[in-house]
């Protein structure tokens, strides 16, 4: 079984590496990093790399398909057409293509999200308002063989939900428990519904912080 993600500068990494712990503990797993060069990947840190082993011409086809979200990068990402045609062919081999964070940006701008609904970062939702996409609110959520979720730490939910519908329930809690997946954070602001405005604005403030150190466009 073929899982591709899809990589590319600017990626948030824990978008990649928490569903790829999931994912790669599958029978009969075989993980692809996939992107429009090989090599070195720089993430949105600057600090971590990640590492491609394939161009995206040398992979016509998987069974799933996941696209990583970034804090910036996904708008320079959205305006490569050959890189939405690549995910418009390879969509049509998968048997799930599923996006992580604001990766659901790069879907709908390829054109998969149409009439479909989808989630996305909190911060990032307003980049998906304008396509024709029914936004959800929740962790992670599913539309026929489209799996989308919200931000960063959400895409493990959504790769234990993979790892479930791909193997079975046993498979899925075992992995899980190898893991020791089971989040008990003693501060609950984790989710939009349970942050208080302070905290809001505060978030907000970050990202733009961490997008204008990493030379990015002050459209965030």
């Amino acid at each position: 079984m073929k899982i591709t993600y899809l990589l590319y500068d600017g990626i948030t990494a824990l978008d990649v590496v928490g569903s790829y712990e999931f994912l790669s503990r599958l029978p009969q797993a075989k993980i692809q990093f996939a992107g429009t060069h090989k090599g070195e990947v720089k993430t949105d840190s600057t600090i971590l790399r990640l590492h491609t082993d394939f161009t995206i011409d040398e992979i016509t086809s998987t069974d799933i398909l996941i696209i990583p979200g970034a804090t910036i990068s996904f708008l320079e990402v959205i305006q490569n057409k050959k890189l939405l045609q690549w995910i418009r062919n390879i969509h049509e081999s998968t048997r799930y293509t599923t996006s992580i964070s604001s990766g659901s940006i790069i879907l709908a701008a390829a054109g998969i999200l149409d009439k479909k609904i989808a989630t996305s970062h909190w911060y990032s939702k307003r980049f998906l308002e304008s396509y024709d996409v029914t936004i959800s609110n929740k962790r992670y959520v599913q539309d026929g063989k489209i799996i989308t979720s919200a931000g960063v730490t959400a895409g493990m939910d959504l790769s234990l939900h993979l790892c479930e519908i791909l193997s079975d329930a046993e498979t899925a809690h075992a992995i899980q428990l190898i893991l020791e997946y089971e989040p008990e954070p003693h501060i609950t602001a984790g989710f939009m519904k349970n942050a208080d405005k302070k905290t809001i604005e505060r978030a907000k403030r970050k990202i733009k912080d961490d997008a204008f150190r990493n030379s990015a466009s002050s459209i965030i």
